[in-house]
């Protein structure tokens, strides 16, 4: 039995997000980190408001759950309620900024990844 590296497995979730679509039998922390990855590389491209526009509603509900399974829960629950109320009068733009000082300040992802992989290495099939 081959074992995948930390960087395959990552590597392997930026495949499916970049996709949009994770293959059935995926192990969970692999589907969860790809959901997670197609929305954040999307904020990296463009801001929330060009993500807000490629990617389906549904995607972004995967992803705050992706969010929320790696820990990253204030991140979380920031991504939820503007995407619930982008381009309604009640948008809080600060809080679009949080977010996004949030996701650019180190590495949170890769971060949240290591922390759960050495935590449930067996939901990333290592």
């Amino acid at each position: 039995m081959v074992t995948k590296s930390l960087v395959d497995v990552f590597n392997e979730a930026v495949d499916y997000g970049v996709e949009g679509a994770v293959p059935v039998g995926t192990p969970v922390g692999v589907a969860k980190l790809s959901h997670v990855l197609r929305v954040f590389n999307a904020i990296m491209s463009g801001g929330l408001g060009f993500a807000v526009e490629v990617i389906e509603p549904d995607e972004f509900k995967r992803a705050v759950e992706g969010f929320r399974y790696l820990d990253l829960v204030e991140v979380a629950n920031l991504l939820a309620e503007l995407v619930e109320s982008y381009g309604s009068s009640d948008y809080d733009f600060r809080k679009e900024e949080i977010l996004e000082h949030a996701l650019n300040v180190g590495a949170p992802v890769n971060d949240a990844f290591r922390r759960k992989v050495s935590e449930v290495p067996s939901d990333f099939g290592v």
